[in-house]
């Protein structure tokens, strides 16, 4: 079951990188004559995740339908897809996501822990209706169903961690007036400053849940304020439209729903291995491995909500700079001064340090069990959602690389022959990025949401 999972999972995440009917059907060919042999091998999983067990089986025997379609696509144009094959790969992929996360949580889900998570459909809905925002909008899945995804599926964690530690974050609304509003609000506020020190598993759900949010409140300011990204967004639109019709977005937006579940899966894990562990740091590092892994923990954890924080205080920055300047101004200053693209090197810093947390969650847990396996069965429960956690860090980097190797290009063709510029390049760190980009293959979009500059 597990090898099964990775090839499911292997399958899936071609397709969000390639996002196109050629990458499906080189995945789908390689994987088909794997799973067949592979077969054979599978045992049922438990009775209370039997019904993962029968996806599983279903999806695969799906497959040898697609690996037909994706040979005819492979030789064909992309405008012989029917709605028929179109709805034949989203169906597969759907079935994948599902049978992938099920399997992932059903290694580590222990028969007395706690509830500390929510159903998992609930999560997996939380990643896909707002990615489905890009059938009315092209822009809108990889933006608002991005922002979306991210806040729904984490506030779903955080307020079940919540509701385990007996400090919920809603109460039922009895009336409308102003001031049982406020006074929930209040409450809200006040669980949330005694839950988020004493649980660290809340505090790395909080991190994505705010990264998300605020996300999705610059998004709305921008389009609402701000006509040029109205009519970039129009441009979008427009080339989108000119693909086809709208069923043929299904498969790359099914392929970001993945990305996104693949995103929140570190929260799963550190929820999983730290029911008990809060955010302060009661001892040193001279408790041993144990301690040493403990408080690095505890700094990913910071690292995660600093790089978000950066990204925040870099849209921040730039939009009060443009609008104090000029929408054709070079904003060198604030905390452009020292990063020249702070809201993808926030992202990187924030994602990569989300996904360091889980290994580093597992490897403590492995190191306090005192099973006779020495911690081992610990490592082997957690492949699948660390091998989610890793391509959803791989995608979104990749993602944001190519972004700031873009961002890098236009800025230097617009700003690049005068001295502020050639002073600011040398006086600040270009973050990370991947290659470089030439004009044509420029994007008015971009995948993340963030501000173009």
């Amino acid at each position: 079951m597990k090898s099964y999972c990775l090839l499911a999972s292997l399958i899936c995440i071609f397709s969000t990188l390639g996002g196109s009917a050629a990458a499906f059907s080189i995945s789908s060919r390689s994987s088909h004559a794997s799973l067949s042999t592979e077969q054979h091998r599978i045992s049922p999983l438990s009775k209370r995740f039997g019904h993962c067990d029968r996806l599983c089986k279903l999806s695969m025997s799906s497959l040898g339908k697609v690996e037909n379609i994706s040979r005819s696509v492979a030789v064909k144009s992309p405008r012989t897809f029917t709605p028929r094959k179109i709805g034949q790969i989203t169906g597969v992929g759907l079935l994948l996501m599902f049978a992938t996360s099920q399997a992932a949580i059903a290694q580590t889900a222990a028969a007395t822990a706690p509830p500390l998570l929510p159903p998992m459909h609930k999560i997996l809905l939380a990643c896909i209706l707002p990615t489905t925002l890009g059938f009315y909008k092209s822009e809108y899945g990889v933006s608002y169903g991005y922002g979306t995804a991210m806040a729904a599926s984490s506030y779903l964690i955080l307020s079940s961690i919540s509701q385990s530690a007996g400090l919920p974050l809603t109460s039922p609304f009895v009336s409308t007036k102003p001031a049982v509003i406020l006074s929930a609000l209040s409450t809200t506020i006040n669980n949330l400053r005694t839950l988020l020190p004493t649980s660290l598993p809340a505090f790395h759900a909080f991190a994505t849940f705010f990264y998300g949010s605020r996300l999705n409140l610059f998004l709305l300011y921008r389009e609402l304020c701000l006509p040029r990204f109205r009519a970039m967004r129009e441009r979008i639109e427009e080339r989108a439209k000119k693909q086809g019709s709208r069923l043929k977005r299904a498969p790359f937006l099914i392929s970001c729903a993945f990305l996104y579940f693949c995103m929140v899966c570190p929260i799963l894990v550190t929820t999983k291995c730290c029911q008990g562990l809060s955010m302060s740091c009661a001892t040193g590092l001279g408790g041993g491995l144990a301690s040493i892994l403990e408080q690095s923990l505890r700094l990913s954890m910071i690292l995660t909500l600093s790089g978000f924080l950066l990204g925040a205080v870099g849209d921040l920055n730039k939009s009060i700079g443009k609008m104090l300047k000029g929408e054709d101004s070079l904003i060198t200053g604030g905390v452009f001064r020292f990063f020249r693209h702070p809201n993808y090197t926030g992202e990187v810093i924030g994602w990569v340090s989300s996904c360091l947390s889980a290994f580093l969650a597992v490897a403590l847990k492995a190191v306090a069990d005192t099973n006779s396996s020495g911690g081992l069965h610990v490592w082997k429960n957690s492949l699948g959602l660390l091998s989610l956690s890793v391509m959803g860090a791989i995608g979104i980097c990749f993602v944001l690389f190519t972004a700031t190797a873009g961002l890098e290009f236009r800025q230097k063709e617009k700003y690049g022959d005068t001295e502020e510029y050639q002073q600011w390049v040398k006086k600040s760190w270009v973050g990370f990025k991947m290659g470089k980009q030439k004009e044509s293959e420029q994007s008015d979009d971009n995948a993340t949401g963030s501000e173009e500059k």
